[in-house]
């Protein structure tokens, strides 16, 4: 998995550049710093969601002056609530498709990750498929690869408001994603909700049947939230590779997302289970995860020169928040000759941003505009995650006014 040769020069040569020339500042002093060493016992405490704008500048960014006003144009626009009709949808056995093609399924029982936290893990995605062969959970004769396509998302925790608890919010910014719904009920572990990115899945033989697709989806979710109210995702991060390499087992991302829904139920507790891994990258993506629980605990953990560190922070874009070289920077290395950064992350932490302090606590839909207000054309879908009531809205291709409501 790990880049080699030019790959490897050109990202230090731009990640120097961004570093000299980058227009956020490095404001470590008030960013809160991870706990880098194994031993070091972690202690958070609760996000003051009613401190809203100290909360923010401890993640260290700030508006750039090229893109502020159309931050504030869409903030302008903050009151105009729109109107939805919303469909219960019946989660079963079956997988259901609906009419845009996202579909939406369930699966309890034991689907094999005891097994996997057994064993020795995984360093690849063809690592992965192995273990499903060798698990019967995937017939031998399957031929599945997982396939890079890319995303840049958003995500942020805010307290409802005139009641006690929480909402997340997170947009999936790839175009033409298809995505799947799965609800996991465990024999040992926490049920969840989670959203997989069918596109990642490529069926080379059209031979996955629905029992088969389910069991692979399991182990590729992008977010989910689980019955204790633990919230994950995963967002696309500027060019480090991770390959760690120590005597621990091996995870890479979606597993890792995989094993905290099922397995953590507190902030607290995921990033110990992360601890005790070796992280490993798949689909050539990097990422980092925006972690909150039913507490207001709110981290990004992002893992920069195979160290695992974390910032807190209620919002989660495309840059590191990590301070040190790489703070602030996005740079993404789609091949030797095409390298790019992408200022869109930018502006749509800065709507999230400027909404959180307009609007401190939020209604369920205040969640739904604001994921809105700071999707793109390339936003597949948009997830508000009810983290008190165990369920979630789903809003497909910038859809706002149609949604999907399921709940565990």
């Amino acid at each position: 998995m790990f880049v080699k040769n030019s790959h490897i020069i050109l990202a230090f040569i731009y990640f120097a550049l961004l570093v000299l020339s980058s227009p956020i500042k490095d404001n470590s002093n008030k960013a809160l710093k991870s706990s880098q060493k194994e031993e070091e016992e972690v202690t958070l405490s609760a996000i003051e969601i009613s401190d809203n704008e100290e909360i923010i500048e401890d993640s260290g960014v700030e508006i750039l002056s090229d893109i502020e006003e159309e931050s504030q144009a869409a903030i302008s626009n903050d009151d105009l609530i729109i109107s939805e009709i919303i469909k219960e949808i019946d989660v079963t056995d079956k997988i259901q498709e609906i009419d845009n093609g996202f579909r939406f399924s369930k699966i309890e029982g034991n689907y094999g990750l005891d097994e996997f936290i057994k064993s020795n893990g995984i360093t690849s995605d063809a690592d992965l498929i192995e273990f499903l062969k060798e698990n019967q959970l995937i017939s031998e004769s399957a031929n599945i690869t997982l396939e890079d396509h890319g995303f840049a998302c958003s995500s942020f925790l805010v307290h409802k408001r005139d009641e006690d608890g929480f909402y997340f919010g997170r947009n999936f910014d790839w175009i033409h994603s298809k995505g799947m719904i799965l609800l996991t009920y465990p024999e040992n572990g926490y049920s969840s909700i989670s959203t997989v990115n069918l596109s990642f899945i490529k069926d080379n033989n059209n031979s996955l049947t629905e029992e088969e697709l389910k069991n692979l989806s399991v182990y590729v979710p992008v977010d989910g939230v689980n019955e204790k109210g633990l919230t994950v995702s995963a967002n696309m991060v500027g060019f480090i590779y991770v390959d760690n390499d120590t005597p621990k087992p091996d995870i890479t991302p979606s597993i890792a997302i995989r094993l905290l829904l099922d397995k953590a139920a507190t902030v607290e507790e995921a990033i110990n289970i992360l601890k005790e891994y070796d992280m490993h990258q798949s689909l050539n993506l990097c990422v980092h995860f925006a972690i909150t629980d039913a507490e207001g605990n709110a981290v990004v953990v992002e893992y920069i020169n195979n160290e695992m560190t974390y910032v807190h922070s209620p919002i989660n874009e495309n840059f590191f928040l990590t301070p040190g070289d790489y703070y602030g920077n996005s740079v993404y290395i789609l091949s030797e000759d095409n390298i790019e950064t992408f200022p869109s992350s930018q502006r749509r932490y800065n709507i999230i941003k400027e909404r959180l302090e307009k609007y401190p606590t939020m209604t369920r839909e205040q969640v739904r505009d604001t994921l809105s207000a700071s999707s793109g054309e390339d936003t597949s879908w948009s997830i508000v995650y009810d983290k008190d009531n165990k369920e979630a809205y789903y809003y497909f291709y910038l859809d706002y006014e149609h949604g999907y409501h399921v709940k565990l």
